[in-house]
């Protein structure tokens, strides 16, 4: 089957939680030569982590004046757990910051040193203006953020997840004066627990909501202690990411003494992701008799319009950077992808937001953000989800009307 590709200008007017104005540093930056864009998405091609989390904040951050610059810049070491929580817990106002990392041998590359003097943070008011967030890095590497950006830091030293987001959650609590009702709960001893959480962490970058771990088949006393933070009858709202097999019933009954339990999960990863995206809880959370603070969580999206951040389950450190464009840009959530095809789950979900023919004016906003090189996710597999998010059947030989377009020869399922 022939398929297609069109090559266009990359020229993104972004808003956000804040707001960006503007396009993504005019294209100034080295990387961003290399993104790939067809129709309805872009790709941003980063050959590992520390280069991706690069072009995901020189795409998203213009940092030409305050209003388009970042708040704080993330640092963390290529620990999946590790940047998984100081995502889910750092990101979000009044913080807004991007995630970068160290290298593999936990020092500051040059290229990243580059990018956060490019960056400026305003600095975080309501914490002493600190603009770095260092999680577990090396003190010497502190000491050099220090000396040679005249950054102030706030460092975090703890090495096991689990007790890093109890930390995190009474960080914030101070900040905001408050604890966030809503936790979303992941599991830190599966394999896929990250990979099943990807996409609700997206919606706690975008929406800064509690977060935790438990374990399989039990519940850390640093998560027990989290949960008993939270205020009124009720307690805790808790989303467990994954179903039980990732996270026993056993643990989502003893949860329970905490609150009120749900579950957001498929029968595998790319599902859990797409039921993500279309997941909604919304009611009553606290207030008095004449008055209520509503409870909404989740996406909920089930129409065109949108916007989506796909990648590969596989390489979860260039993932989880990834969603800071779904906090700071045309808002979003995570979908997954194999490197060479479309998973069953996926595709369903996105036929199900494909825009109607009688609604074309829906595609101005149905794209998507391709995370990752063509090792990563091919270039059948973008043009395949190319086609999902467009309104129109395009035909099997696109010759006839696009003759100047290059095309890819590919193989019939």
């Amino acid at each position: 089957m022939i398929r297609y590709l069109y090559t266009i200008a990359l020229g993104l007017l972004l808003t956000a939680c804040g707001k960006t104005e503007g396009g993504p540093g005019g294209g100034s930056h080295p990387l961003q030569q290399e993104a790939l864009a067809t129709a309805y998405t872009v790709r941003l091609p980063g050959r590992n982590p520390e280069e991706q989390a690069i072009l995901l904040t020189q795409t998203v951050y213009p940092a030409t004046r305050e209003d388009n610059a970042v708040g704080a810049i993330i640092l963390v070491p290529q620990d999946e757990k590790i940047a998984f929580t100081a995502m889910n817990r750092i990101t979000h106002m009044p913080v807004n910051a991007p995630l970068l990392y160290l290298t593999r041998d936990n020092k500051i590359s040059e290229q990243t040193l580059r990018e956060m003097k490019r960056l400026r943070p305003d600095g975080v008011l309501q914490d002493k203006r600190t603009d770095v967030y260092a999680v577990n890095v090396p003190k010497d590497q502190v000491n050099k953020i220090r000396e040679v950006l005249g950054y102030r830091v706030r460092t975090f030293y703890e090495e096991d997840p689990v007790k890093l987001a109890s930390v995190l959650d009474m960080w914030q609590a101070a900040m905001k004066a408050d604890h966030p009702d809503e936790v979303i709960i992941s599991a830190v001893d599966h394999p896929d627990g990250i990979k099943h959480g990807i996409g609700p962490m997206g919606w706690n970058a975008h929406m800064g909501k509690g977060f935790a771990w438990v374990y399989q088949d039990s519940i850390p006393q640093a998560t027990r202690d989290i949960l008993k933070r939270r205020y009124g009858d009720h307690g805790s709202f808790m989303y467990l990411t994954g179903g039980p097999d990732v996270i026993s019933n056993k643990v989502a009954q003893e949860l329970g003494q905490y609150g009120l339990v749900r579950r957001i999960y498929g029968p595998n990863v790319f599902a859990t992701n797409t039921v993500n995206a279309g997941y909604k809880d919304f009611g009553r959370n606290w207030g008095w008799w004449w008055d209520w603070e509503p409870r909404s969580f989740g996406w909920g999206i089930a129409q065109a319009g949108h916007n989506y951040i796909i990648g590969n389950p596989d390489d979860m450190l260039s993932m989880i950077p990834a969603a800071v464009l779904g906090h700071m840009g045309k808002h979003g959530p995570i979908l997954l992808v194999k490197p060479d095809s479309v998973p069953k789950a996926t595709a369903d979900y996105l036929k199900m937001v494909k825009p109607f023919k009688t609604g074309p004016q829906e595609t101005i906003l149905n794209f998507a953000w391709i995370i990752g090189d063509t090792t990563s996710v091919s270039l059948a597999t973008q043009q395949k989800l190319d086609r999902l998010l467009s309104p129109f059947d395009i035909p099997a030989d696109t010759s006839a009307y696009l003759t100047e377009a290059p095309t890819l020869q590919e193989k019939k399922d």
